[in-house]
């Protein structure tokens, strides 16, 4: 890639500078990831391997270390990241597909039992879509979850988003990944 797609400039490789992955909709930093910029146009690009792999290591990083309250954009993130319509994803927890629609746009927040079963919902997705298992002591997984954890707001309903920070050798690197040891 030496060519800029938007003006046919020249292309400068970046390296070493964290990405903020917004595309995911959420607070999510890249880091050791090949970048680009176009010295003509200022535009920038980035190469992204193995994306599946990456939502993959997201949605662990989220269904095993979040401490509080899945938030509207972690929600929206999982379902779709399952490929999930609203209604079938609805269907699948036993809720209404309006109930989720309230969670994802941040006029209700999950409760504490929604929250469970749908990092499990996740979990077992996630196991089926990389054909081996990913955890091994789901339950202790979710018994060392805090009980009456904190609200996903708090305030004039700032949202509290936790900053996931992945390296490549978190999704690249082929090993297949358990959910219950902690990312790296």
């Amino acid at each position: 890639m030496n060519i800029c797609y938007h003006c046919g400039g020249k292309i400068k490789v970046i390296k070493d500078k964290p990405y903020h992955y917004d595309e995911c909709g959420m607070n999510v930093v890249l880091y050791g990831i090949t970048q680009f910029a176009c010295i003509e146009c200022g535009e920038t690009f980035v190469s992204l391997p193995k994306v599946n792999e990456l939502h993959r290591a997201i949605g662990r990083t989220i269904c095993q270390t979040k401490k509080g309250l899945l938030t509207e954009n972690e929600i929206k993130f999982l379902r779709k990241d399952m490929h999930l319509k609203a209604k079938h994803f609805a269907q699948a927890l036993g809720i209404t597909a309006s109930t989720v629609s309230r969670w994802e746009n941040g006029k209700n927040e999950i409760g504490e039992t929604e929250d469970r079963l749908l990092r499990m919902f996740y979990i077992m997705y996630a196991s089926e879509q990389a054909d081996h298992v990913l955890c091994h002591d789901v339950v202790k997984m979710f018994s060392e979850l805090e009980n009456r954890r904190k609200k996903a707001t708090s305030g004039k309903k700032v949202k509290k988003e936790t900053e996931i920070k992945l390296n490549p050798l978190d999704w690249i690197s082929g090993a297949k990944l358990d959910f219950c040891t902690a990312p790296s």
